[in-house]
């Protein structure tokens, strides 16, 4: 009895946080009547037609305004038995603002996924809602598209299906703008799929790299800008590779397009990237004294004047940064020299340049140059000489080049930016290629599933677009994907 009253709580738990519920009772409503209309500041509204000519139209808005616009500046409106429609390509009238309509329906009962036809479209609710507990990925495990609400983990699904059936390489492409949720929603297919094709229930190691390899990135490639607290600056391809049996054997993640110009540069408001602020915050005593930290006021590498986000704890995510980076196989000594080069970066920032011989630049306090040189483990005079006096080769010969304040700023710039380049490319490397696991290689067939993630393409305004694909459409501008028979 107990067994069955809990599978009744659960299923509730599904219809109240993925099923919309059109009220019972709506007002009359006469098709032909109702419009959308768009208004001078480019919104549309609920309009009723009051009178009608040949070219144009006089409408009176929900908010008591009328207007005469031309017949080709109106849309038509859905009957409210549409509103909440879980996929949009059910609407009696597609058109933008039905469509965004509908969204909001579904956004205002918090439910933020809704298909489009082939695509699903996310909406980032800025806030946790419980809809990716080990229950809806039990519920959404097997079952078809058309069963079940919309949510990521039943595209995660089908796209797996499809790998399995047809022994063909599938993929995924999910994009948005800043704050959309691409982020978000990558982490989730990675934690259904290791829940779902993964040993013992995820709980393998291999599982536990995979997911454990996005926090690390996150650290070194997100960064808090003014649309969003944890902005991705930089692409993502992720490859998981599968046996014939549907379990994960292997995964490797490119990353590029990294925002290096970030490193010296961030609007007000926004924030460098994490690792910085989490090393300053979550360094012990220890570790302060030997990286040379200081408080990040101190630091003119911050541009953007904000040191905190009010919902990350940069002392917490430090620790699991450290830890994930233990669990990816980095050795102490690879740790200590990471966090050497962050240190680094930090303190080149506080060298100040200042007008010598002639044009020429020299560094009078050299406490920064030193601390620099102790972190790098590099001699200070040859440190001090590349920033003020770099040899360049002219032809085939090497000559010695005298740099004035502002070229050794730039110089200096430049040298920060290609240090943090250069690290993350090593992390990435490092820390993202998860090795196939050696029993399973002979069966490894052509099955892979590809994930890609863009920081730059729009799909809709604060939304997320989501959907596996076989055949590519040149009428396709959010994804499009296809299934190849090479092997991997």
């Amino acid at each position: 009895m107990s067994l069955k009253r809990g599978k009744r709580e659960e299923e509730t738990e599904y219809k109240k946080l993925l099923k919309y519920n059109l009220p019972s009772a709506v007002s009359a409503w006469a098709e032909k009547k109702y419009v959308w209309v768009q208004e001078t500041d480019g919104a549309y509204s609920q309009a009723e037609i009051l009178s009608e000519t040949k070219d144009k139209v006089k409408v009176v808005t929900t908010a008591g305004n009328e207007l005469e616009v031309k017949r080709d500046k109106i849309e038509p409106m859905n009957p409210p038995k549409f509103d909440g429609v879980e996929d949009c390509a059910e609407l009696g009238h597609l058109n933008e603002p039905s469509v965004f309509h509908n969204l909001r329906k579904r956004y205002e009962a918090d439910i933020i996924y809704t298909y489009s036809g082939l695509f699903l479209v996310a909406v980032n609710p800025y806030k946790r809602i419980p809809i990716y507990t080990p229950y809806f990925v039990d519920f959404f495990k097997g079952k078809r598209r058309n069963e079940v609400a919309p949510h990521v983990f039943a595209v995660s699904d089908f796209a797996y299906r499809l790998m399995l059936n047809e022994r063909q390489n599938q993929s995924m492409l999910i994009t948005g703008e800043s704050g959309a949720g691409k982020t978000e929603n990558t982490k989730k297919v990675i934690q259904y799929l290791a829940q779902i094709a993964g040993r013992v229930g995820g709980e393998g190691l291999l599982e536990q790299q995979l997911l454990e390899a996005n926090p690390i990135l996150e650290s070194f490639g997100n960064a808090k800008t003014l649309k969003n607290d944890n902005s991705s600056r930089f692409g993502k391809f992720i490859r998981v590779q599968f046996n014939h049996s549907g379990q994960i054997s292997g995964a490797t993640i490119q990353s590029y397009l990294l925002e290096k110009s970030r490193v010296v540069f961030q609007a007000k408001g926004e924030r460098n990237f994490h690792i910085f602020y989490q090393i300053l915050a979550g360094a012990s005593p220890e570790e302060k004294k030997l990286y040379h930290l200081d408080s990040p006021q101190s630091y003119k590498l911050f541009t953007g004047d904000c040191y905190t986000v009010s919902e990350m704890n940069d002392i917490e995510e430090f620790k699991h940064t450290k830890a994930a980076m233990t669990l990816m196989k980095s050795t102490n000594e690879e740790l200590e020299s990471t966090l050497r080069v962050v240190s680094a970066i930090l303190r080149l920032s506080n060298i100040v340049f200042e007008k010598g011989y002639g044009d020429s630049a020299t560094i009078q306090d050299k406490t920064h140059i030193d601390k620099v040189a102790d972190l790098l483990r590099v001699n200070a005079t040859t440190l001090e000489n590349a920033l003020v006096k770099p040899r360049i080769k002219a032809g085939t010969e090497v000559v010695t080049k005298q740099l004035d304040v502002e070229k050794a700023n730039f110089n200096l710039e430049a040298l920060e930016k290609a240090l943090y380049g250069r690290l993350f490319l090593w992390i990435s490397r490092r820390s993202t290629r998860l090795s196939l696991r050696r029993e399973l290689l002979p069966s490894l067939v052509c099955s892979t599933l590809l994930v890609l993630k863009s920081s730059n393409s729009t799909a809709l305004n604060s939304s997320a677009s989501t959907t596996p694909t076989r055949d590519c459409s040149s009428s396709s501008t959010i994804t499009c994907s296809s299934s190849s028979k090479r092997s991997t």
